[in-house]
């Protein structure tokens, strides 16, 4: 049976799931400005998980790949190399200044995946995004086993050796396991008529339970670590799947300032993914940094590009 043949594609944007977006990414800004054992355990198990999840959630069957690649690029790969661009002109300026910018920083933000460090910390993710939904739109004819087989052994491999998945430009061969999240969401779509809020909640604790037990352990997914073999995965879909169920329950219920507040958010929230680390690089904000270095790292980039939004600069940030 084809990937794609059982489900239908989801057609009304949902506030709720915006909402999720946007904790996710302030999420993803925590994990970089404290990296104790707590706040790993809170966040690193679910907050790039649920992204690539909600990919396949909301996974648009049948597309051409020539559509696939359209809609992609100026999502993602626009604002990538724009940010890219900006901040090496940046790092250029600093080491003019004070020569204090580490040697390879430059190489390593080219390659990019898991070299690139500070101020280019979350470009792998949005890399392997990009990679990752061209790689399924040209899996999903096939049928459904072969995805699943080759997301298994990209597990496999990272599990026995995460030293090769990290390796590739631009994240690259990180993206067969990351394609084991993407098949959840499809999965979740699936049986999603049959679900309720309740079952989000239940999800959601089931996977809260192993991360609190001690059974699971958080993913680091960029350094190629998803987690103790088979629970970590199962911990961060449960996570995510209860999460996305109960951001659906707030539909309906979200003011309508309130969602096109929660949209525009949303909306601008890649800006906040690819340039926040380039304040906390600014600040030189330690490992286990504090609450002004995250306030900074959030607020700034957002307030920013809330106001580029408004501007023709807006498709390129």
């Amino acid at each position: 049976m084809a990937a794609t043949s059982t489900t239908a594609p989801v057609a009304i944007r949902s506030a709720g799931i915006d909402l999720l977006r946007v904790a996710g990414i302030t999420a993803v800004v925590i994990g970089h400005v404290r990296s104790d054992d707590i706040t790993r355990a809170a966040v690193y198990t679910w907050h790039v998980p649920v992204f690539f999840l909600l990919t396949g959630y909301l996974w648009k069957p049948g597309r051409q790949l020539r559509v696939e690649w359209q809609r992609r690029w100026p999502t993602l790969g626009v604002p990538y190399l724009t940010w890219f661009l900006l901040l090496i002109a940046m790092l250029l300026a600093a080491d003019a200044v004070t020569g204090r910018v580490a040697s390879g920083t430059f190489i390593d933000a080219i390659y990019g995946g898991s070299a690139a460090m500070r101020p280019f910390s979350a470009f792998w993710f949005v890399s392997v995004l990009f990679l990752l939904a061209v790689a399924y739109r040209l899996l999903e004819r096939l049928p459904v086993a072969v995805a699943w087989g080759i997301a298994l052994a990209g597990l496999v491999v990272a599990y026995v050796s995460p030293e090769a998945v990290t390796a590739g430009p631009l994240g690259v061969f990180l993206v067969p396991a990351c394609l084991v999240f993407v098949l959840a969401g499809r999965l979740l779509r699936q049986v999603r008529p049959r679900l309720s809020a309740g079952s989000g909640a239940l999800l959601l604790v089931l996977g809260v339970a192993l991360v609190v037990s001690g059974l699971s352990t958080p993913l680091d997914m960029k350094a190629g670590d998803f987690g103790r073999p088979g629970l970590g995965v199962l911990t961060a879909v449960l996570i995510s799947a209860g999460l996305i169920l109960l951001a659906e329950a707030l539909d309906g219920r979200l003011r309508q300032r309130t969602s096109a507040v929660i949209g525009a958010l949303s909306a601008c929230g890649i800006a906040v993914v690819l340039s926040h680390a380039a304040v906390l690089w600014v600040l030189g904000t330690p490992a286990q940094g504090g609450l002004f270095d995250f306030a900074a790292a959030l607020l700034l980039p957002w307030g920013f590009a809330l106001l580029a939004l408004r501007t023709p600069f807006a498709p390129y940030l």
